[in-house]
Formats: structure tokens, sequence, C-alpha cells
């Protein structure tokens, strides 16, 4: 029985970057190739892959890990060294317990303010809330790693700016503002800005934040942003983005741009993620599923140029060679090459681009 990469990632709760970097570093090859060339792994990859994952969790590099591993394939007599690695596991579970033991005792502190029908301040709530491993269903230990590290260089120094935004972004909602205003495009851009700084540049965590924060109303009370707040920072975005494509128009294509635009973002963020977890999965393009995904790509694409089809051309010209346009969008290289070839196996027209 083999395993697709795909397969392998979710049940191994990876992501398929992941395993391709441990390929790509002789840390897991797959055993074999398809006809297609996509990789497949069979039992001996998936038991390496447990005891990868293993040693991951002491906090051994990954040259450790390979380093371990090539010494028992060799049958090397390394004794003291696994008794070192017992040493550390044993370690790392007495942190596990003190950190544990820390959000029980912080917990229950909450649980006394809220029985005294005191409000916990919400630094005590998102202490929670980070303790937890609800990010896990969105993201795998790798990302979460990522975006872990990403916080500890610029948290303190993002907190000022991320609170004066949040009120910013009440005081227009609740002023009647609309999301056209150049206050409200600002606030969309250095809110993009943010969340960009937060996950290194990574266009697909991007998506993957704006996925949980839309589908954890928890999240909502906690940070001070719910659909209705999300919304409108989606949309002020459009509108910037909207901007940005007027040197390569003309002023009657702006005005159709202008009509048909903006209507189709709250479309786009979730046909993104869908298209981006089949490529994960290395789904391919002429599969039933990517081809009804690419089917919603290209009409939600001429949409937004008022089915001009000439307009469309020129508006995926730009895209491709504006990285202004292309900041914040959630679509990068790969999965615009993705969701170009699965399109090209429907017409043979440009893959469009929001």
């Amino acid at each position: 029985m083999f395993l697709r990469i795909g397969e392998l990632a979710r049940r191994a709760g990876l992501t398929v970057r992941a395993l391709r970097h441990y390929g790509d570093i002789g840390l897991l090859v797959p055993s074999e190739r398809s006809g297609g060339g996509y990789r497949l792994y069979d039992r001996k990859d998936v038991a390496r892959l447990y005891r990868i994952q293993a040693l991951r969790r002491l906090d051994l590099s990954l040259a450790e890990i390979g380093a371990l591993l090539d010494n028992d394939a060799n049958g090397a007599n390394d004794t003291g060294g696994l008794a070192g690695i017992v040493d550390q596991q044993v370690a790392q579970l007495d942190h596990e317990i003190r950190q544990a033991s820390a959000l029980r005792t912080h917990l229950l502190a909450i649980k006394g303010q809220l029985q005294a029908s005191e409000e916990p301040a919400i630094d005590d709530w998102l202490l929670a809330l980070e303790s937890m491993v609800a990010g896990a269903k969105y993201f795998s230990d790798d990302e979460l790693r990522t975006l872990a590290s990403q916080r500890d260089g610029q948290a303190e120094a993002a907190a000022p700016e991320r609170a004066a935004l949040t009120a910013l972004l009440h005081e227009l909602i609740s002023a009647g503002a609309s999301p056209e205003t150049p206050q409200a495009q600002a606030l969309a851009r250095r809110w993009i800005a943010m969340l960009l700084a937060e996950t290194g540049g990574d266009e697909g965590l991007l998506m993957k934040l704006y996925d949980m924060h839309w589908n954890e109303p928890a999240l909502h009370s906690l940070t001070g942003v719910d659909r209705e707040g999300m919304r409108f920072i989606s949309h002020a975005m459009a509108f910037a983005r909207l901007q940005l494509y007027a040197p390569h128009c003309s002023d009657g294509e702006m005005a159709t741009l202008r009509a048909h635009y903006v209507a189709q973002t709250d479309a786009w963020p979730p046909l993104i993620a869908d298209v981006r977890e089949q490529m994960l999965q290395e789904a391919h393009a002429d599969s039933t599923a990517v081809r009804a995904l690419a089917l919603r790509w290209q009409a939600l694409s001429l949409a937004k140029a008022g089915g001009d089809e000439a307009l469309h051309i020129k508006l995926q010209h730009a895209f491709r060679n504006d990285a202004a346009l292309r900041a914040g969008s959630g679509i990068d290289a790969p999965l615009a090459t993705y969701i170009g070839r699965a399109i090209a196996q429907i017409d043979t027209a440009p893959a469009p681009l929001p």
C-alpha cells in the first residue's frame, strides 16, 4: 500500500511543504514515484516519519534527527546517544507538565473572576487561548512554529499598532463609513501589512489566518474584530487594490471595474483556500474537484471585469506584473501556476487572477 504526499501530510498533521523539505534534505525520501511523478510512501517510509516526528518533539534539529536515524539504519551502537534522547524526552515531558499546571492555575483564576462577576482582561483570555491547541485545526506544527517565531520577534512592537487599528476600525464602522473612503483604504493597507509581517510574507498562512478568524467566534470577542469588521477590511482592501489598476486601464474600463470588482470580494477567500488545499494534496489539474474550482475561478474572475473579456485579460497581465496588486491577495506563484494549469484544461485562455 502506498500513500501519496497529500494523504500522508493530512494523516500525519504536516504540510505538504514540510514533507517535500524532508525529501529535499534526504531525511524522508519516498520509496516510489508514480507514472505521473507523484511521491509515493510505503510502510517503511511511514514508520520512519513516525520516528522523525517523535524526535522532533524533543526539539532536535533535522540534521541531528537525520544523523540518529542514519546511525540506527547502519547498525551503529549508540547506547549513550539513545540514553541522552530519553533524558531529553523526560525533560520535555516535565516541561509540558509544568505548562499544563500553569494553564490550569491560570484558568482557575479566570473562573474565580467570572464567579465574582468580574470581567477578565483581554490579556488573560489571550493567554488562555494561546495555551490551547485550537490552532491545530487550521495550522500544522511547522506552521504554528513559524507563526510563533514571527510573533516572538515583533509581538510587543506590533501591539500598539494593532490596538490603534482596531480602535479606528470600530470608529469607522460605528460612523457608517464606506470601505471606499481613503481612511478605510489606508486602514486596510496597514492591517494587511501587519498580518503579512506576522506570517513572514506567506500568502498561504495569511489565508489560513483569515479562515480561522472567520470561523472561530471566540476570536471575535478576544480580538475585537468580528465578521463585520473583517468584511469591512477586505472590502476596503478591494477598493485600495482597485485603484492600483488605474495605470493599466482606460477611464471606461475603470468605470466597469468600479461597478463590478468589489462585488466579488467575499467570494475569493474561500475559493482561494479550496484551490490551495487541492494543490497541497497534489490533486491533478484535470480531476473533477479541481475542474469545478477552475470553473468557479474563471467565472468569478470574468465577473469582476463585468464580463468584458478584453478587460479580463488586461487585469490578468497587470496582476502578474505588479507586485503591489499581488500583496495580501492570498495568491502566490505556485498557486497561480496550479490554477492556471487547471483552467488550461477547460479553456485555452490565460489563467485569470484576482
